[in-house]
């Protein structure tokens, strides 16, 4: 449900509006009921900015289309359906939250550090109706987990990371983590995805996907073939 504006802040219409003119741009179409979700959590994230910092700019038209329609886009280049869904380092939730409002069957589990910002997507899974869809999964993923762990990320059909601390170093240690054939999305740019097919050939890349209107940013999806390479022991 859309919370009531508070003085200063966009009104209600704002967020719906700006909505609606971002999903058509990454192919997102929804029924009334999904934007209306999403209008409300785009203003759930700026209202919570005064408690802690979740995105840069947090006005209805960066959130729409920076955050929510770039995460949705992934549904544009990969099937989207049923699957377990990981998002390291969820932050404000972009893609892992927004992923989960587009396609309700989606099982997700946000794995988030950050306390303030764990406590943040914990109240957003309530407010949204999410409880049994989304989980909220707060610490941090250590690199190099004990012979057979895998925390979080036990299950996972699909692992999405956008803005996570020190990304450049995940293809280096995600593995260890991953059961085979495990796909990934990283929202990057074009230059690091070229960087990590040269780095790390053990992983099958996809293509890159480049973001409706963004020159050098995209979507590079992957696939962890099942073992883990000599060129990742030290990272």
């Amino acid at each position: 449900m859309m919370r009531r504006s508070e003085p200063g802040e966009p009104p209600a219409a704002a967020w719906s509006e700006a909505v609606a003119r971002a999903l058509p741009v990454y192919g997102y179409a929804g029924d009334g009921a999904a934007r209306q979700r999403m209008a409300a959590y785009l203003a759930g994230v700026a209202a919570a900015q005064a408690r802690v910092r979740l995105v840069g700019e947090a006005t209805p038209e960066a959130l729409a289309r920076r955050h929510l329609g770039e995460s949705l886009y992934l549904g544009a280049v990969l099937p989207l359906g049923r699957q377990r869904v990981v998002d390291l380092g969820a932050g404000a939730g972009f893609p892992g939250l927004a992923l989960a409002l587009g396609w309700p069957g989606l099982n997700t589990t946000l794995v988030e550090s950050n306390q303030k910002k764990a406590a943040f997507l914990r109240a957003a899974v309530k407010a949204l109706g999410l409880g049994a869809q989304v989980t909220v999964w707060e610490g941090y993923l250590e690199r190099r987990p004990r012979d057979g762990e895998r925390g979080p990320l036990a299950g996972a059909d699909l692992v999405a990371a956008r803005a996570l601390e020190q990304m450049e170093r995940l293809p280096g240690w995600l593995g260890r983590w991953l059961e085979p054939g495990t796909r990934v999305a990283l929202w990057t740019t074009r230059a690091q995805a070229e960087s990590w097919r040269r780095q790390h050939p053990a992983w099958a890349w996809g293509e890159f996907h480049p973001l409706p209107g963004a020159r050098a940013r995209g979507i590079l999806l992957a696939q962890w073939p099942g073992a883990v390479p000599r060129e990742t022991k030290a990272a």
